[in-house]
Formats: C-alpha cells, sequence, structure tokens
C-alpha cells in the first residue's frame, strides 16, 4: 500500500512537472502541493524545490524563499537549490536596499519640499512685514505733512488776524487823535475868543475914556 501510495505521489509529481512545462502553473503548482506529504525525501524536496520556483516566477520572494529552505533541508547538497536560494536571497536583499533608498529619496524629497515651503512662508511674511513697515512709514509721513500743513494754516490764520489787530488798534487810535484835534481846536477857539473879549473890553475902555475926555 505505501509502495502504491509513493507511486500515487510520482504519478502525481509527473503530472505537476507536465503541465508546468505546458505552462499550466495552476495545475503545476496543485500538484507539487499535493506531494509533499510523501514519504519519500528525495521527491518532497522535489515537491518543495519546484513550488519554490513557481513562488519564485510570481515574485513571491519571501515564500519562495522558504520553500527553497525546505528543500534544502531535505537535500543539502542540492547544488540548484542552494545556487536558487542564494540568489533569490540577495536578490530579495537588493530589492530591500532599492526599497530603503526610495524611501529615503522620498523623504529627503518631502523634507526639501517642506524646506520650500517654509522657506516661502518665510519669505511671505517678511515681505508682508516690509509692506506693513512701508505703510506705517507712509502713515506716519502723512501725519508729518498734516501736522506741516496745519502749522502753516495756522500761522497763516494769525497772519491774516495780526492786520484785524492793526486796524481795531488804528480804529481805537483814531478817536483819541481826533479828541485831541478836537481839543487843541477848541483851546485855540476858546483862546481867540478870550482874546475878542479882552480885545473888546479894550476897546470899551477906550470909548469910555474918549467920553469922558
Amino acid at each position: 500500500v505505501l509502495e502504491h501510495r509513493d507511486d500515487d505521489k510520482a504519478a502525481m509529481f509527473g503530472l505537476g512537472s507536465s503541465a508546468y512545462y505546458q505552462n499550466d502553473i495552476e495545475a503545476a503548482l496543485n500538484s507539487f502541493v499535493n506531494t509533499i506529504d510523501t514519504e519519500n525525501k528525495a521527491l518532497r524536496s522535489k515537491s518543495y524545490y519546484n513550488i519554490a520556483r513557481i513562488l519564485q516566477d510570481k515574485n513571491e520572494i519571501e515564500q519562495s524563499l522558504s520553500f527553497y529552505r525546505k528543500s534544502l533541508e531535505l537535500n543539502p547538497n542540492d547544488m540548484d537549490t542552494k545556487i536558487n536560494y542564494e540568489l533569490l536571497k540577495n536578490q530579495m536583499k537588493q530589492h530591500q536596499k532599492q526599497e530603503d533608498n526610495q524611501n529615503k529619496e522620498n523623504n529627503d524629497n518631502q523634507n526639501d519640499e517642506s524646506q520650500q515651503n517654509q522657506d516661502q512662508s518665510n519669505k511671505e511674511d517678511e515681505n508682508n512685514s516690509q509692506e506693513n513697515e512701508s505703510k506705517s512709514e507712509q502713515y506716519k509721513n502723512e501725519n508729518k505733512e498734516e501736522d506741516k500743513n496745519e502749522m502753516v494754516e495756522n500761522d497763516s490764520s494769525k497772519q491774516d488776524e495780526s492786520p484785524t489787530k492793526e486796524t481795531d488798534q488804528n480804529a481805537n487810535d483814531q478817536p483819541l487823535e481826533e479828541n485831541k484835534n478836537k481839543s487843541d481846536e477848541l483851546m485855540q477857539a476858546e483862546a481867540i475868543l478870550n482874546a475878542l473879549k479882552d480885545q473888546e473890553k479894550i476897546n470899551q475902555k477906550q470909548k469910555i475914556l474918549k467920553t469922558k475926555s
């Protein structure tokens, strides 16, 4: 019965090999999987090897390496298995290295982009700050100009008020001058009147004297 069973596993292995060469990969894989429970170590080692080859073609690297190791455990001297195992292991390391480099490059690019964004943000902040300073300086200059104009207007107002004050002063001085002139004229008139009165008295006295004589 055991020999008959091994013969069945060997036949199954043969069907798997035939399907593999006919490019019927799924049928070949199923056949090899059904032979790994055989008691024949050499046949089981070959089944592990063929499964590993199919998985390698599918680019399922880690699973393929696992089946290569199982094959080597059963047949450590199989050179094909050793070579494929080492090549695939190096390929996986190289692939991992490429992924690490790619990740590093992506991170560097992200960092560069972040730095560029930060630089751009800093530049915008600086421009905004300069713009605000410029506006503030402009505002100060405008205020200074307004204050200057206001001072000029105030000076002009004071100058305009000065003639008025002088005119008012002249107006105030004019009645005094007129009163003084009137007073002088009145005194002159009174003096003349008094002189006339004195002359009249003299004349009257002369008349009296003439009459008496």
